[in-house]
């Protein structure tokens, strides 16, 4: 064998490490940096991320609520497949994905008996950690994305309240099925449809306080104005009734020719 061929045997040798020994440490790196950051618990059973193509798979993850709460349960993501533009932030200053798939089996939200919130503690970890950064000499400007294509699966949402006397638990089964296009907030996610379905199961109740921030406040109005409207075109719908009744009735009594 050749000198050449045996360089080259030996780096095809060492990739094939490197890359077997990304994928085997990547899923317990991310998972302990979301742990660092959020105190929150977090198994990845299966991360694979090509840095070369931008392509990434998760398989398995499950995010736990730390101490203190009454019930372990957050987030329960079947899959999360995404194709992300590698150096889009050079040329545009946006971080760009070009497809991304969630199918999230289940997601619980539980209030403790002092009012705050699993969701409203993992996105205060996230505040906390930009207001660390915004402190730093060097501090980056707030990141931008850009999603051109979102496709989401949620099966379950439970709601478990532990700040009466006694836990206040309901389980809705939501079956979402919803594709997006071009997203750069949150707030885009609440279509007509996506609405509808929350409101239909009654999920209406101090959504704000659930999810504080932005997003809960613009869920909250969501809902509540469809709730609105549901019960502007119940009345509607009453009153016709009621104003038809009086007319047939005086038809019937108005005298016979």
């Amino acid at each position: 064998m050749s000198g050449t061929a045996k360089i080259c045997l030996f780096l095809g040798s060492v990739l094939a490490l490197a890359a077997l020994a990304w994928m085997v440490f990547l899923p317990r790196v991310v998972a302990h940096e979301l742990r660092s950051v959020t105190g929150f618990d977090f198994r990845v059973a299966v991360l694979t991320a090509n840095p070369f193509t931008g392509r990434v798979v998760v398989r398995g993850l499950a995010a736990n609520n730390p101490p203190g709460f009454p019930s372990p349960d957050f987030v329960d993501l079947h899959e999360l497949r995404a194709q992300v533009e590698v150096f889009s932030w050079i040329f545009t200053g946006n971080n760009v994905i070009d497809d991304l798939d969630l199918d999230l089996g289940r997601i619980v939200l539980v209030r403790r008996h002092d009012g705050k919130t699993n969701a409203g503690e993992f996105m205060a970890a996230f505040r906390r950690r930009r207001a660390a950064d915004a402190q730093a000499a060097a501090a980056p400007k707030p990141a931008r994305y850009l999603v051109k294509r979102l496709h989401v699966v949620m099966d379950e949402l439970v709601v478990a309240d532990y700040s009466g006397s006694k836990l206040d638990e309901k389980s809705y089964h939501l079956h979402i099925d919803q594709t997006y296009v071009n997203l750069t907030d949150t707030r885009q996610l609440l279509v007509p449809s996506v609405v509808q379905s929350l409101h239909s199961f009654g999920l209406h109740h101090d959504v704000a306080r659930l999810l504080p921030g932005e997003f809960g406040d613009a869920l909250a109005g969501a809902v509540g104005g469809a709730a609105q409207i549901g019960a502007g075109v119940k009345n509607a719908v009453k009153k016709t009734g009621q104003d038809l009744k009086g007319m047939i009735d005086k038809l019937e009594q108005s005298p016979k020719q």
